[in-house]
């Protein structure tokens, strides 16, 4: 059946809709004389779709796609059409229906894969755990690569599919495919995961803070409250939470001759002792008082001698809302006197061009395997139960029974906020700048980190307090020579 008055309303019969034919090159509407509103769409290629065209309360046209025929037949496109005109009248839009229908639907297939690539780029903009490369250099986010190691099994499975049951499951049984070592359990990593998966949930779901309109995903999702889930690592008397480990001066005597350059012979046996810089990059990290990843990226053209500082990059947050990559502060810290005869002590330093690393790995690149140097150092002193970074810790500590004050300390571990401890407000960063001024002035920070030198020379060998640490006013040698080490054992 054809027709040259397409657009005239006509009264839809099955026979009439089944045999239309549109000859001419243009898609053509036909409105149906029983119920008012209802169009039928034909395309060049008759294809026959259902649509319902009206108003809303307050005047507004509406468009509203029923289906394809013959999918939907005449008899469902009039019932549709009716449901639609009687919601609009009710002050209901069908449209939006309609997509919370199409949202419904895709969450059905939705998997846990699907959320955490939706979620990441959001998180990332405000949370340096969901941010790529921002610790060690790691391609994937550690946040979810937490989430993905404790809860591999259900990465794949529709969340429709995942009730909370399968969430404590999953806690429970999580065994790591590489155990750390001196750990005893995985409680800690269980409590990561749930801590980073728990506000994507509650993002995803609109709880807790993202229940304000427009703070969480649209449309929101079912799904579990991970809140509710218990946390094994609560329970786990092996999970220390603040760490408060300190060597003793029993181990300091003990650690301290081992970390010389070169390293001591047979320490690392398949690795020459001129070649292993990690047990004096120990040393420095006591002296300076720094954290691993600033001694690892510690370059020659980093260090003034006539100065004697060290400029490093440490970490820093970012500002929330803020894109691309993260930028670390720049900070420059004195350096002791011992600290400078230990760098004039190192080939790498006195023989390498600006751009080398001050500790290098055997093949030139950034120092790696601080663990396996850490086991060697622990097996040769008879200490246990320390990591290097309380090494950092100790040398803080030292210098609180010397009497330093608690900002010099705070200033010397490079903290944000080094007036955080004093009565003052938190203004006093922004005004108190760290730079020397008054050339007469007492430098605090230098000073402090000469006492935590003498400190040390005292404990381990006294008989080189002169050499390890030299008065405030004594100059450094220019240009840099090499020196042997003063450390070192002799032969």
């Amino acid at each position: 059946m054809t027709t040259t008055n397409a657009t005239a309303p006509r009264d839809f019969t099955d026979v009439f809709v089944r045999g239309f034919k549109n000859e001419s090159d243009k898609r053509v509407e036909i409105r149906d004389a029983k119920i008012t509103g209802l169009v039928m769409r034909v395309t060049p290629k008759n294809k026959k779709t259902f649509t319902l065209h009206t108003r809303t309360a307050v005047g507004d046209k509406v468009q509203i796609t029923i289906g394809a025929y013959p999918a939907i037949s005449l008899k469902d496109a009039r019932a549709i059409a009716v449901n639609h005109l009687a919601d609009i009248r009710r002050g209901h839009d069908p449209r939006e229906q309609a997509r919370l229908a199409k949202a419904l639907a895709e969450a059905q297939s939705l998997t846990l894969t699907d959320l955490l690539d939706e979620v990441e780029p959001i998180f990332a903009l405000t949370k340096s755990t969901w941010r790529a490369g921002s610790r060690y250099g790691r391609t994937k986010p550690e946040a979810r690569a937490a989430i993905e190691n404790v809860f591999q099994s259900l990465l794949g499975k529709p969340l429709n599919k995942i009730s909370q049951s399968d969430f404590s499951k999953a806690v429970k049984g999580y065994t790591p495919k590489r155990p750390r070592k001196g750990k005893t359990s995985a409680n800690g990593s269980v409590a990561r995961a749930l801590t980073y998966l728990r506000p994507v949930f509650d993002w995803a779901s609109n709880r807790g803070r993202f229940r304000k309109e427009g703070a969480g995903r649209e449309p929101k999702l079912a799904l579990p409250d991970l809140a509710l889930i218990h946390d094994p690592s609560i329970d786990d008397p092996t999970l220390e939470g603040k760490r408060e480990r300190v060597l003793t001066q029993d181990e300091l005597i003990s650690v301290m001759p081992l970390l010389v350059y070169p390293a001591p012979a047979g320490l690392r046996s398949n690795l020459d002792p001129h070649e292993d810089y990690g047990p004096v990059a120990f040393r420095f990290l006591f002296l300076t008082l720094s954290r691993r990843e600033e001694v690892a990226g510690a370059r020659r053209k980093d260090i003034d001698l006539r100065a004697r500082t060290w400029t490093k990059a440490v970490k820093t947050r970012r500002k929330p809302g803020s894109h691309g990559p993260a930028e670390r502060r720049k900070v420059t810290v004195p350096l002791s006197n011992a600290a400078i005869d230990l760098l004039l002590s190192l080939p790498s330093f006195v023989e390498g061009q600006p751009e080398d690393l001050v500790f290098p790995s055997s093949s030139g690149g950034p120092l790696g395997n601080w663990d396996r140097t850490q086991d060697t150092i622990n097996q040769a002193s008879g200490t246990s139960g320390w990591h290097r970074h309380d090494l950092r810790r100790t040398a803080a500590t030292i210098l609180g029974q010397l009497k330093v004050q608690p900002a010099v300390i705070d200033t010397l571990l490079c903290h944000v906020n080094p007036y955080n401890r004093e009565q003052v407000s938190s203004a006093a960063p922004i005004y108190i700048i760290k730079t020397k001024i008054l050339h007469d002035a007492i430098d605090q920070e230098r000073v402090a980190v000469n006492q935590l030198a003498d400190a040390l020379a005292s404990i381990c060998t006294p008989s080189q307090t002169s050499e390890l640490s030299r008065p405030e006013e004594a100059t450094p040698s220019a240009p840099a020579e090499r020196r042997k080490s003063p450390w070192a054992r002799s032969a």
